[in-house]
């Protein structure tokens, strides 16, 4: 059987605990994920997976102290890949229903669920992922699911506001002739990333506003190789995004990059950096060799997504400007 367990690791990467038995019942837990909600951590998991087809999602408390607070509230039930976020009032919980789809629930402060489970989104029979995370307003629920025409997996996203009312329908993020699987997401306190498995192969990527907008074309993350990538994992830091992933060379090991950048800072000068007004085409004629074009958020800008608006220069002297392309 499998259990959960868990500890509590400083930020210089010390072990706290011997070990924390979160959960080890008759029955089987497995695919836990975990939150820090304000007063304690909260795990979620599957339940009973190896009593009935169908496992139960549950989840418990754990004090900062590592003292597991109580013996585990039932959710609802599911089958795969339970994930909890947290809104600086509740969690909110969401795993996928084999056949039906992603369903979610909120958990309050004490570990108790409030009002029934709610579907966030109805899939074509089979088993999707579903990943969650809280901006400033809303919670963005991805999953993966069948295209249309039922020939492929695409990625699709929901918006929830915090009293579980779906907002907006459902987005498409990621679509193509290959599979797209596996989605996670984090927010960076203006805009969500969304990464996923397109293939076998690639890790790529795709903003999505606060309001559910995605932003611009999706992007790769990994290199073009014929490797074989499984379930990918983001988080934003300061200046960039760290993406790491399941990669088979020999064997599976863990493999990432930071090459997605967060945002640019102005350098930190008592000048201010103005904004130089020029037209697309006086622009492109700079972008040579070692130049780059950078947009608001920081994102590598190609030749072809020029349009009006602000934007930083760096030319092959590493000397940042702010232009304001007008047409």
């Amino acid at each position: 059987m499998s259990d959960i367990f868990g500890v509590r690791v400083t930020a210089e990467l010390n072990i706290l605990d011997s070990l924390i038995i979160v959960c080890n019942d008759a029955g089987g837990q497995t695919e836990p994920s975990v939150i820090w909600a304000g007063q304690n951590y909260f795990v979620t998991y599957l339940d009973a997976v190896f009593e009935t087809r169908a496992g139960i999602v549950k989840v418990q408390r754990v004090s900062p102290q590592g003292v597991v607070l109580d013996d585990g509230t039932n959710v609802g039930p599911g089958d795969y890949n339970p994930e909890i976020a947290y809104d600086g009032n509740r969690c909110l919980i969401v795993w996928s229903e084999e056949f039906h789809g992603v369903m979610g629930r909120f958990v309050n402060a004490d570990g108790q669920t409030e009002g029934p489970s709610f579907e966030i989104g109805t899939t074509e029979g089979i088993s999707t992922i579903p990943s969650v995370q809280f901006g400033s307003e809303y919670y963005l629920v991805v999953w993966a699911d069948f295209c249309p025409a039922g020939t492929d997996q695409d990625i699709y996203g929901q918006l929830i506001s915090t009293d579980g009312n779906l907002v907006g329908n459902k987005i498409l993020i990621a679509e193509g002739t290959t599979n797209q699987n596996s989605p996670t997401l984090t927010f960076t306190g203006s805009e969500f990333l969304v990464v996923w498995v397109a293939g076998y192969n690639d890790i790529c990527g795709r903003f999505v506003t606060e309001s559910g907008a995605p932003v611009g074309m999706e992007f790769p993350v990994s290199d073009n190789t014929t490797y074989e990538r499984q379930y990918p994992s983001v988080v934003s830091g300061t200046d960039y995004y760290l993406v790491s992933w399941n990669e088979f060379h020999a064997d599976f090991d863990i493999y990432g990059n930071t090459d997605v950048s967060v945002g640019i800072s102005e350098n930190e000068t008592n000048t201010t950096i103005e904004g130089i007004p020029v037209l697309r085409s006086q622009l492109l004629k700079y972008i040579t060799g070692n130049a780059k074009l950078y947009d608001i958020l920081g994102r590598r800008i190609s030749n072809d997504r020029i349009i009006p608006g602000v934007y930083f220069f760096e030319n092959e002297n590493k000397e940042l400007k702010k232009i304001v392309v007008v047409r």
